[in-house]
């Protein structure tokens, strides 16, 4: 074994030098989103037993309960409790797409960079590679949680104590381990980047698709999903270790069998084999955009599926938002039916509004995901051939930078329309195709604008491209949580998130939608001008 890691150790300090910069931009929006929550919630609950009744009342209701899951029984409800309710299923979310790309660029990545083959060819053990990944997954995630601990402790919220905060960054520190192994066994199982990367979000969605059913229908299934076993452990209330200790155990089961695979394959090698292609390539495949759809279909029709399920299953809670009001004796004593029903409308098309920026942000990233892989494609050399040919940079940058917005759109159709008529089956008072075409009309420029950002940045400025999800995530989190963190009304508004936030209530504002159409077509033609001066190295 010992042989086996040789020179791991060097292997991670030339990782923790690599990934300083990007481990260090996702600790510092975690550790403000954890603060931030916490400190806005101690500030809500301070302000009165009406208003924390009013927070607690809107996080019971199914569409929140889906996103964020499922709020603990309890008689009496504290700052605590509902910080644990709102943050836990949606920083294990952003955790996991810290870790996982991470895991794998460290692994696969370097296998098939070349990089790797280079580094065995000296006194480096088989499987140093993972060793040094894991290592600093263990040191990365022990960081955060001693911040996440400091943090808490500092905001004192009330309900809790020296012994929750503990066990809550305790928590979150074996979820980072949960599913940076399961990253680490698909980088094994595959032999590229691209299917582990597919394959590790397809868990996670997975995991949060199974904990939102459970978590509306049947919470004693929760325990089905890997993220529910975070929520079992309900955190200020029972504390219960045993469900860390089930995540910890299979962390570990899957980090050995990921190490036990890297020992015994070949250096470039998967288990899960790929299929043979044709002998001889079709005639079809001579342009660049048929090659770009040939080598991205599988990446897109897996964003295709997951768009339509998320969307299916989403719009399926619309009904027990829209009979909120119904069952409240209160308002059906002040307000006639015509009133509730115009009500319930308008609480649907709120909670459709607040979805809308989720289908915004997950058609964004299928776009970006093809955008980028030009400038990744240039760097592996896998271009090298093409730029020899007839086609010229113009071409190949075009054909990227278009098929990325195409897929985005297609994804956002997708779960829109899934999301819509879904809700509408449940619905006792289906909503008019207006609202519909109000989704598309807002939301199909917000998801351009957002790629040819991506692609102008990466063109220009590809060593600070990752600053693209930072600037996406940072307005997302704004808008899901301006409400309930008591935000200005237009803190959002430094995306575009903020400027369809008001749809489908109302129609896009025209200003935004001009300016989300103008920045598109000049942010794609930077991006199309800045590749034509870059050299093939960069």
């Amino acid at each position: 074994m010992r042989h086996s890691n040789r020179n791991a150790g060097y292997l991670l300090r030339a990782n923790l030098k690599q990934n300083l910069k990007f481990s260090l931009i996702w600790l510092v929006i975690l550790i403000m989103m954890i603060a931030s929550g916490a400190g806005k919630l101690e500030a809500a609950f301070a302000g009165g037993a009406s208003g924390s009744k009013e927070i607690v009342k809107m996080l019971r209701a199914p569409g929140m309960a889906a996103m964020f899951g499922a709020m603990p029984k309890v008689d009496t409800y504290n700052t605590a409790i509902v910080f644990a309710g709102v943050m836990v299923v949606f920083m294990i979310i952003l955790q996991a797409l810290w870790v996982m790309p991470l895991m794998i660029r460290n692994t696969r990545g370097q296998e098939e960079s070349g990089l790797l083959e280079m580094v065995r060819a000296r006194n480096v053990g088989r499987t140093a590679a993972i060793t040094a990944a894991s290592l600093e997954l263990l040191i990365d995630s022990a960081i955060m949680g001693i911040l996440y601990f400091v943090s808490l402790a500092a905001v004192n919220m009330g309900g809790t104590d020296l012994y929750g905060d503990f066990l809550f960054s305790l928590g979150m520190v074996i979820a980072n381990l949960l599913f940076g192994a399961i990253a680490l066994l698909f980088a094994q199982l595959t032999n590229n980047t691209r299917t582990a990367n597919m394959l590790s979000y397809m868990v996670l969605t997975a995991a949060y698709l199974v904990r939102l059913v459970t978590d509306i229908q049947h919470q004693n299934l929760t325990w089905l999903s890997p993220i529910g076993w975070f929520e079992k452990a309900n955190f200020y209330t029972d504390n219960n270790v045993w469900a860390l200790g089930l995540a910890l155990l299979v962390s570990i089961l899957l980090a050995a069998s990921a190490t036990m695979i890297a020992r015994n394959r070949d250096l470039g090698a998967g288990i899960i084999a790929e299929r043979t292609g044709r002998a001889k390539a079709a005639g079809w495949l001579r342009s660049i955009p048929a090659l770009l759809w040939r080598t991205e279909r599988g990446l897109f029709a897996g964003w295709l599926i997951g768009a339509v399920v998320f969307g299916g299953v989403m719009g399926s809670v619309l009904g027990g938002v829209g009979d909120i009001l119904k069952t409240n004796p209160l308002y059906r004593k002040i307000l006639d039916v015509g009133q509730i029903n115009a009500a319930n409308q308008t609480m649907v098309l709120s909670f459709l509004g607040m979805y809308l920026g989720i289908f915004v942000a997950l058609a964004v990233t299928a776009g970006v995901q093809v955008a980028f892989r030009l400038k990744r494609d240039d760097n592996l050399g896998y271009l090298s051939v093409i730029h020899a040919e007839k086609p010229t940079r113009t071409t190949i940058s075009v054909s990227y930078y278009c098929f990325g917005p195409l897929a985005g759109v297609f994804v956002l159709s997708a779960g829109l329309l899934a999301l819509f008529f879904t809700g509408n089956t449940v619905l006792s008072h289906p909503l008019p195709l207006k609202y519909l075409g109000r989704l598309f009309a807002a939301s199909v420029p917000a998801v351009i604008s957002f790629i040819a950002l991506g692609i102008a940045l990466v063109a220009l400025w590809p060593r600070l491209s990752s600053l693209f999800w930072l600037y996406m995530g940072a307005g997302l989190i704004v808008q899901i949580f301006r409400g309930l963190f008591d935000l200005p009304k237009h803190a959002g508004n430094f995306t575009a998130f903020g400027w369809i936030a008001n749809v489908p209530v109302e129609n896009v504002d025209q200003t935004w939608l001009i300016v989300m159409v103008v920045s598109a077509i000049v942010l794609f033609i930077l991006g199309i001008a800045g590749y034509r001066r870059q050299d093939l190295s960069l």
